[in-house]
């Protein structure tokens, strides 16, 4: 393997046996013996589902590759495989340096330890030495800061509290391979962007890694390749532009609905409302007051399509968060269909540096929407647009009205043209 190659799969695969009954087990275990001693074919009592079937790829040093599919199609199979939890069927899985898996936190940890043990544990098994461990354990806790507790048996720690001594324990063994299944939300909001400011931190330095998402704007802005899976079988190893194409054009998640940043659900987050957007509990950041505004009347309910259009919302820093922040937008129809979203990373703007309390303006000089009703979802995530601080959805119903020169979703701008040619110009489909 080369060495600028960190992770390399051939032809992997991995075959479960399926039995329709337990005694089938037992029967599977005894009768093809004695069926092959008196020369029978012998017969298989169990049926085979091939989680994953011949997959190859390979991630360079210093690469972020990202995996999609659909839940079932094997992306967790295969972490799981090139961590080394689970053993292939077939194929070849070849790794270098040092590998660290966030696939299920504090899984490995022994319930009648103390925190302390735990990590001391965690870390030998990694392969440090006492003095390794004993310097690195200070970082590890000070990062959970869980206090005294470190020093209690697990069994005895909150659901929060043990997540975060796992989380801390996996990232601070010095990986030069990360591998993550979905973005973590580890831990009360301040800790969860400690730990994706950490994260951010890892990637600058050049740490590889592989992670699955279903989000398109993680994809895309954190992996440079992307391998698609469908029913355990690979479809492409590409580009993630490229990769992410075809996931959503064989429609084989509900992309529409979750494209960008979060899955949009009327349900979720239903305390994130216009009128009272009490969030400093949940969130860091609290959004407020959510309008359209279009040819200086407020709060507009209706829209002409092409014409202007702005959409206005403050937002409040609960806290001491001092990190910068971004913007997004999403324009949904009222039956969920995805219609636009964009985010001011995305169109390159610089990272903005929190105020206390400001106001956010988004400007369309021409709404080419449709007849139609909408409504929009806003949010404010971190400065690299990973993270979630907070989100209002749905916002700002809206009705628009057109003259009929379109059907659809959008009125693309657009000219027509005819001239009279003769029959040998003609030529068939």
């Amino acid at each position: 393997m080369s060495s600028e190659i960190v992770i390399k799969v051939e032809g992997l695969s991995k075959c479960y046996q399926i039995y329709d009954q337990p005694r089938d087990r037992l029967k599977q275990f005894f009768f093809p013996r004695l069926q092959r001693m008196v020369t029978l074919t012998p017969r298989q009592y169990y049926r085979e589902f091939w989680a994953l079937k011949e997959v190859s790829f390979e991630v360079r040093k210093g690469e972020s590759v990202g995996i999609l599919g659909r839940n079932g199609s094997g992306k967790s199979t295969l972490l799981q495989m090139i961590a080394g939890t689970l053993f292939p069927t077939s194929g070849l899985v070849e790794t270098k340096g040092r590998i660290t898996a966030l696939l299920e936190l504090g899984a490995g940890f022994n319930p009648e330890f103390t925190g302390r043990e735990n990590v001391f544990l965690n870390l030998a098994l990694q392969g440090f030495c006492e003095e390794q461990i004993k310097e690195k354990f200070n970082a590890v806790a000070q990062f959970a800061d869980i206090g005294r507790f470190i020093d209690q048996p697990v069994k005895t720690y909150s659901s929060g509290m043990y997540a975060r001594l796992a989380f801390s324990a996996a990232i601070h063994t010095e990986p030069e391979v990360l591998i993550v299944d979905e973005i973590l939300a580890v831990g009360d909001a301040p800790f969860q962007q400690k730990c994706i400011n950490h994260l951010y931190k890892m990637l600058d330095d050049g740490l590889s890694v592989l992670m699955v998402s279903h989000d398109a704007y993680q994809i895309r802005s954190i992996c440079s390749r992307a391998l698609l899976l469908q029913r355990g079988e690979q479809v492409l190893f590409d580009s993630s532009d490229k990769a992410m194409d075809a996931y959503i054009g064989n429609n084989i998640e509900e992309v529409a609905s979750n494209a960008l940043m979060q899955p949009f659900q009327d349900n979720i987050k239903t305390d994130l409302k216009v009128d009272s957007c009490n969030t400093a509990s949940v969130f860091l950041v609290s959004i407020h007051d959510p309008i359209l505004i279009s040819n200086n009347l407020s709060g507009v309910s209706e829209l002409r399509s092409r014409g202007p259009v702005d959409l206005v919302f403050t937002y409040r820093i609960h806290g001491n968060y001092e990190e910068n922040i971004s913007f997004v937008v999403n324009i949904y129809r009222e039956d969920g269909v995805y219609v636009f979203g964009t985010t001011t990373k995305m169109q390159g703007l610089p990272e903005f540096h929190p105020a206390s309390c400001g106001r956010v303006r988004v400007h369309f000089p021409s709404f080419p929407l449709v007849s139609g009703q909408y409504k929009f979802r806003v949010a404010v995530n971190d400065g690299r647009g990973l993270n979630i601080l907070a989100e209002a959805v749905p916002v700002c119903h809206v009705s628009v009205r057109d003259d009929f020169k379109s059907v659809g979703l959008v009125d693309i701008e657009h000219q027509w043209s005819h001239e009279a040619i003769t029959t040998d110009e003609v030529k068939p489909i």
